[in-house]
């Protein structure tokens, strides 16, 4: 079976600035100089760009300011925009949903709408530079809820009732929105979440999945991953993107030929999902190099499983993505940011 094209094949490169700043460089294949990996990941097929964004960060690191700058740069590449809002002055994710330092001692009603004016506040300055996002995550791996106490999962109403703020935030500037869980190969947790989601009329245009096979801790088997996309893909006809994956490169037990071999098969099975509801694949961190910190004094864990090695050469995986095209959905038209918006579109994907 040939691959399909006109998937989202994206990039998350967050960390790139605090990259280059420390003297990081990136060589394409054949290449003697260096060139802005933006560039080099659009000539190997990708079309989106994913940023994440912490609300009052140390200054430059995932900032407002800082996905500015580089959705100029994506924008310079030809790449579609992915904000990912994590909706915390740091990382977000199942263990930590800390609600930023700015917004703590708000009772629901008050955080609900300060959400609200920031998620739309965040799209207009990417607008009003010429760079509007292509879609928008409200919050990252939120399958614990978000904006903890206040919207944890032991208050179901408080935690979708801030999704839903989040979410009108981004129908109304007619932009894409994604809710984004862990563990995508996990069938009895996407389906309880999705559950939830739809008992609460949350309604939002893509599922996001993460994926992290072994030896990433919770890692799974590819199979799994496809066995649960083969039960949650037609129960819900909801367009799904593994927004979240990466696969080591070293050490020896691992190489770059098994890296590859890794994003080749996971997008075999994402771009084979019933009704063409596997519509993307997002590479996490992908130009991390070791010089680089996503945040000051953590140092850098993940270098070993970047798109480069530590000579800033690229490695095989980065050519994963050229089979399956560079065709995009388009920006939805006037209100837009709804399922049927998607779905109007669905024979450009």
């Amino acid at each position: 079976m040939s691959p399909r094209s006109g998937m989202l094949l994206g990039h998350d490169l967050s960390t790139v600035l605090q990259c280059e700043k420390n003297g990081g460089q990136y060589y394409d294949f054949d290449s003697r100089n260096p060139k802005a990996p933006e560039l080099i990941v659009a000539e190997h097929g990708a079309n989106l760009v994913r940023l994440r964004l912490w609300v009052n960060p140390p200054a430059g690191y995932s900032d407002l300011p800082s996905v500015l700058r580089f959705a100029k740069r994506a924008k310079q590449a030809n790449l579609k925009v992915l904000v990912c809002l994590h909706l915390s002055d740091s990382w977000a994710d199942p263990g930590q949903q800390t609600t930023p330092a700015a917004w703590s001692g708000l009772d629901f009603d008050a955080l609900s709408k300060t959400l609200n004016n920031y998620v739309g506040d965040v799209i207009h300055a990417l607008q009003a530079q010429g760079t509007p996002p292509f879609m928008v995550a409200v919050g990252n791996e939120v399958s614990n809820g978000v904006l903890w106490p206040v919207g944890s999962l032991s208050n179901t109403q408080n935690f979708t009732g801030l999704l839903k703020s989040g979410l009108a935030a981004v129908k109304s500037r007619g932009i894409f929105s994604m809710i984004h869980i862990n563990n995508g190969q996990d069938q009895g947790l996407v389906t309880w979440f999705m559950d939830l989601m739809r008992a609460n009329q949350v309604i939002f245009d893509f599922l996001g999945l993460s994926f992290y096979p072994p030896p990433e801790d919770g890692g799974a088997s590819l199979s799994a991953l496809q066995a649960s996309l083969a039960v949650v893909a037609p129960r819900y006809g909801m367009p799904i993107v593994v927004v979240e994956t990466a696969d080591d490169w070293t050490p020896p037990s691992e190489s770059p030929t098994t890296q590859a071999s890794a994003l080749s098969n996971l997008l075999q099975v994402v771009s084979s999902v019933q009704g063409n509801l596997g519509v993307g694949v997002v590479y996490w961190e992908s130009a991390w190099l070791l010089v680089g910190e996503a945040y000051p004094g953590e140092g850098n864990h993940f270098w070993k499983r970047s798109l480069w090695d530590q000579q800033s050469q690229p490695l095989p995986a980065l050519k994963c993505y050229e089979p399956y095209g560079k065709n995009l959905v388009q920006q939805p038209q006037g209100g837009g940011g709804t399922q049927d918006s998607f779905q109007s579109h669905a024979d450009e994907l």
